[in-house]
This record gives C-alpha cells, structure tokens and sequence, in this order.
C-alpha cells in the first residue's frame, strides 16, 4: 500500500493567487505526511528546471506533470519522467496557447500536441470543479485513468458506484513558504511498489484505491497528528469541558462545505423574534411553491406591464377632437385634404409569438431524447416533422404579409406626412384603436386574475417528518406587511392606499425603487405557511425547535460533513429516538456524520460506526485535549500516538453515569415493569 498526491501546485501562474514556492516545505509535507509518490501538476505550466530541482531534492518518486484547461473543465497529465525534454516542450505547446477556464483548449489540439494520450496518466476533474464535461469525457473514456473528486463523501459515493471512473483525492495545494499545515487530502493505492506503471494500473481497478492505509475507505485522516474519522457515522463522548465542541470546531475549520448545527442554536429563545424566523424560514424554504402558485399572475402582470391607460386616454380624446374639428372645416378643405391617403389608417400589426412557440415546442419534442419512447406512443416523429414544415410554411406567409403591411404603413406615413405639410385643413390625429382597445381588454383580464389569486384558501399541505406543512393565501392586511416581504426601507404606504385598483396599484408598485418587475407578482397575494403537529394544531415553541432541528439535519445533504453538538441539551429523548436518529442514520449512509452526545439515546442507540472521546489532561503544564478513538467493538480506545483507554469504562462513564448507576437504573426499571 503507497500513499500519493498527483495534484501539487509549486508555481505561481495566471490561474493561481500569488505565492512563493518553498523546496523545504514540500520536503516537510511529504515527510509529515508519509508520500510515496507526487506529482507536480501546475495551471497550463511545467517548469523542467524547478522540477529537477525537486527530484533531486525529494527522496521519493516524483512525477512531472500539468493541469491543462480543457474545454472549459480541468484535466491532470501525468508523464512516467522518461524523456523530462520532450515532455517540457510539449508542455511549452500548452502555455503558448494561454487557455484559461473561459478559452481552454480542445481534446484534438491536446491529442496533437501529446500525441498517444495512452502513455500518460490522465485524471480529469470528475465530481469536482471546473468539471470535465460529459462530452470531452467521452472523447478521452480510452485514456482516462481515474477521476478525482473534491471530497471525502464523493470519494466514497464514486467508489461504491458500479460504474463510471475510480475516485481519487488530492491536496491540490499550494507549496507556499508561508504554509502553516499540511492537507490531509491524499489517496492510498495497493501497490507493492511506487512506479508509474504500477500506479497507473491500480487506479483503474477501484478495490485498489482507498482513504486510509488500514480500514480502506472506513475512515479518512482528520489533523496533522493522524486523528481519523469514519465516512459514516462518528459520535464523540467525553465529559463536560473535556474538548468535545472544541474537536467539532476543529473539524469544520479543516474542511469545505461542512453544515455545523451547534449547541441550543434552534431552541426558541425570545418567542416574538423566534416566531418571525421561523415564518421567514418557512417563507424562504417554500418560495418556490409560492413562485408556481403565482406564476400565471406574473404572466398576466408582465403582459400589462406596457399598458399605460392614460395615454391611451389621451390619445382617443385628441383623435375625436381632430376628427371633429376636421369635419366642421369644409371650406377649409382642399385637394390635398380630399385625397383618400390623407384620411388613411394604417394596417394593425399583430406579432407572430403564438405561431412561432407552436415552431419551438414542436422542435423540442423532435429533439427530445430523454421521453422518445413515450412521444412517439402518442405522435409519430413524421408527423411532427410534418407539422414543422407546415408550421414553418405558414409562418413564412405570415412573415411576408406582415413586411408588407409594415412597408406599406411606412409609404402611407410618409405620404400622409406630405399632404398634410401642404393642406391648411385640421389633420386627424393617427390613433391606433385595435391596439387601444385590447390594452383595456389586458387590463380587464389582468384585474380578474387579480381577484382570483387573492380569494382566501387553503393551497398546498404536505407530510414532513411527522408534521404537515400548509399554506393559504389571503389579501395582504398593510403596508408593513409589503415591506417585510420585500425587505426594502422603501415605503409600501402610497401603494397600499390602492392595494384594492390592482392596475393603479401596479403602478404605485413600479415606482418603488429595489422591486424586480419579475416578482410583483408577489405583493398582491398574501401567502401563509403554517406548521402543525401530529394532531392537527400549530405547533409550539418547542415543537418549532424540533422541527427546526429536522430541516436542518436534512438540508445537510448539500454539504459535504454533518456536524451536531450535543441535540439533547434541547430536545427529549423520544423525539431523538424515534426522529433524529433515523435521520441521521440514513445521512451517515451517505456521508461523514460527526454527532456530539453525552446521552445514550443518541450515543448507544443510534450505534455509530466509530467512537472519539475527549480528554482534558495536563501535559508539561499546559492543557491540552487529547482524542482517543476507535470502533465501537474496539476493547480500547486509542490516541494516534499510542495511549489508550478502555472502552467500556468510557461508555459506560460517559453515557451511563458509570457502571453502579446504569445497574441500579436497570433494576429499577426492572421492578417498575413487574
């Protein structure tokens, strides 16, 4: 079994933020962390005179490589060092071209330049930004290696996979002078020995690659002192002050995207403010159902958005003013104001959206791969090919009459423009009547939809974890209530005065500065989210809490690491029992759980996968916290530097207030029963 990093940084290039490479560095990381094998893998870079520098200096096998921007993904190349001239000007090929993540190059200029990618170890970011496209990864399937991931539990959901590539996980660091600890981002390859050959044919087999040097992909390295952690499910135990939280604080500091839940931070503590969190919550989590429930609304907002009625107003009023007045002027009337042009209305144009959506929607049912099956039991793809064409026929007819129409409401413009110049009768204003018209048609529509978003009822309830989610809507009571949805220190005040004229409302609307015009349609409908219990009724505080509780354990599947401390400080045993431990378990089944409990509700019956307890001692007199850790069937519990402890004693002092207590609890259990 050998240790590797195949992703290490030592230059400073466009791609990275400046540093400063130190040789002593990347000796003492490769020391501390007992590295086989590195690679040397740089943005779009290889430096052949920095990278003999370091082979000569590390004692360990060294590769070259370089980190190639590849159509719009990155992409490690790995060399085997037998020929470091040919690969330098190859890698000189790369940098000339100056890809970046937003002009990288392609898989055909990156088969000219290397020629038969089979003699390289190619590992593309896989589950890991920038990813390597699906497309590019079909192009190079033949000469991929392995893929490397951003994560411990997407290292172990590739490897459990049946198919696609081996993971692998790396520091991607950078060798900084100023670096004051070392990653513990490295992946362990069953070889017998550290050749490029060898490595290369372990990381296509993924029995062959683990996490941890012993327990394969059990456990993973945490600190710099060789503390390990299961990818599933981890309770730490240890008495109070003993370092439990000081160890979870640790642990998120060292990794990305962890969701840490800490001590009494969902328990109510001011009811007013908890209560409004809660509802903002609530508000937040479920905006989408919100957003689909007032989409129609939007649709019909954005439709009148345009409609300024005043001006329509205006214009009918002055069209019947000209035309009257031209009527009571015949003797002012002339050759030029009795020619038929000077009278002449222009055509109405009417645009061709619903034709063209009909062009697009039947285009993207031919072009559909995903539902094939299922299209092509209700409608052949010749005949939707058919419709297309005609479709596409008729559009065109359309198209060409509407150009019409436009030149010949140009040539009438221009002509009308002239008699008009020179005829001393009144000229009737231009009004567009149809256009005028179906504008209070949009409004009329507009204010229905309106009144019927805003009648008062229930519209969605849905189960969650023991509790049911129900939203309702109704008007909206005041203008505070306006301004706390849009979170604005504008002033909702003038508005509301006509919350009841939708029309002159959405107007009052649009002159409020920070309101996207793709979200009015929120301030017309008040909507309302309640919880309630498994009877029926709105929950409590303390029911809030536990819930609150639920929803965040869940919403931990968008991280990578769960942390909780302590949950029993806030909640009953039943609740923990019959709801958070089954959630938590089935997360842990999915990625490293690390729960803090002092409580054998959650420490023994959720049965972890791995045991830590902390230990306050005295060392040269100073304190530190020491972790002793191991399965939960281990008979001790160890340090990584050797110390152990017994681990029956600390369960049962830990969870069980000793063994003389959890004997007389038993008892007294035992008699109550009978």
């Amino acid at each position: 079994m050998i240790k590797i990093d195949f992703h290490i940084h030592t230059l400073s290039t466009p791609s990275d933020a400046a540093f400063t490479f130190s040789l002593k560095r990347l000796k003492d990381y490769v020391r501390v962390r007992y590295l086989d094998c590195i690679a040397i893998t740089n943005h779009n870079q290889f430096s052949l005179k920095q990278f003999e520098i370091i082979k000569a200096g590390i004692r360990k096998l060294v590769l070259p490589g370089i980190e190639i921007d590849l159509e719009g993904g990155q992409l490690l190349l790995i060399a085997d060092g037998s020929d470091l001239k040919d690969f330098d000007e190859k890698c000189q090929e790369i940098t000339k071209l100056r890809p970046t993540k937003k002009s990288s190059i392609t898989v055909e200029q990156l088969i000219q330049i290397y020629g038969d990618l089979a003699k390289y170890i190619l590992i593309p970011h896989y589950d890991k930004k920038p990813q390597l496209k699906e497309h590019t990864l079909l192009k190079l399937q033949q000469f991929v290696t392995a893929g490397e991931v951003s994560s411990v539990k997407k290292f172990v959901y590739w490897l459990k996979g049946q198919e696609r590539l081996v993971p692998v996980y790396f520091s991607d660091c950078r060798i900084d002078e100023n670096l004051l600890t070392f990653p513990v981002r490295q992946t362990y390859v069953a070889c017998d020995e550290a050749s490029f050959s060898a490595i290369r044919s372990c990381l296509r087999d993924k029995s062959k690659v683990s996490l941890s040097e012993s327990d394969g992909s059990k456990t993973f390295q945490i600190f710099d002192d060789g503390q390990m952690l299961s990818t599933s499910l981890n309770v730490i135990i240890g008495e109070r002050s003993s370092g439990k939280s000081h160890t979870l604080k640790r642990i998120c500091e060292e990794f990305e995207n962890v969701k840490y839940i800490k001590q009494f931070s969902l328990v109510e503590r001011d009811e007013k403010q908890d209560e409004k969190r809660f509802s903002r919550f609530l508000r937040e989590e479920h905006s989408l159902h919100s957003r689909g429930y007032l989409e129609e609304l939007q649709v019909v907002i954005n439709d009148v958005l345009d409609v300024d009625l005043e001006t329509d107003s205006r214009s009918v009023s002055e069209y019947l003013r000209s035309l009257k007045k031209f009527a009571n002027e015949i003797e002012k009337h002339d050759a030029y104001s009795k020619a038929s042009l000077f009278r002449e209305e222009k055509f109405a144009i009417l645009k061709q959206k619903n034709i063209f959506d009909l062009i697009e929607s039947t285009q993207n049912l031919i072009e559909n791969v995903e539902f094939r099956e299922m299209i092509e039991k209700h409608v052949s793809l010749d005949g939707l090919k058919a419709l297309i064409v005609e479709l596409m026929l008729e559009y065109s007819k359309r198209e060409l009459l509407r150009l019409k129409k436009v030149w010949v409401n140009d040539l009438v413009t221009e002509t009308k423009g002239k008699l008009r110049r020179k005829s001393a009768a009144t000229t009737i204003e231009d009004v567009d009547l149809y256009g005028i018209a179906m504008n209070r048609n949009k409004v009329v529509r507009f204010e229905r939809a309106v009144q019927s978003a805003r009648v008062q009822r229930e519209i969605m309830r849905k189960r969650l974890q023991g509790f049911e989610i129900v939203a309702s809507v109704r008007d909206f009571q005041g203008a505070s209530e306006l301004k706390e949805l849009s979170r604005l220190k504008s002033k909702f005040s003038g508005a509301f005065k006509l919350y009841k004229h939708p029309y002159r409302y959405l107007q009052e609307l649009r002159e409020i500065d920070g309101l996207e015009e793709a979200d009015l349609s929120k301030y017309f409908a008040k909507i309302d989210y309640k919880i309630l219990n498994k009877d029926g009724f709105e929950v409590s505080g303390g029911e809030r809490s536990e819930f609150n509780l639920l929803q965040e354990i869940e919403d931990a599947q968008r991280y990578e690491m769960l942390l909780i401390d302590e949950p029993e400080s806030s909640f009953d045993n039943l609740f923990l029992k019959s709801e958070v431990n089954v959630i938590i378990k089935d997360l842990a089944e999915h990625m490293p759980v690390v729960l803090v409990t002092h409580n054998n509700t959650v420490g023994a019956s959720i049965k972890p996968n791995y045991l830590l307890c902390t230990r306050k001692e005295l060392v040269d007199e100073e304190i530190c916290y020491r972790i002793y850790s191991g399965f939960p069937a281990n008979k001790q519990l160890r340090t990584p530097d050797g110390k152990s402890l017994d681990n029956w004693e600390v369960t049962m002092g830990c969870l069980e207030a000793g063994e003389d207590a959890y004997n007389e609890r038993r008892r007294g259990y035992e008699d109550l029963k009978h």
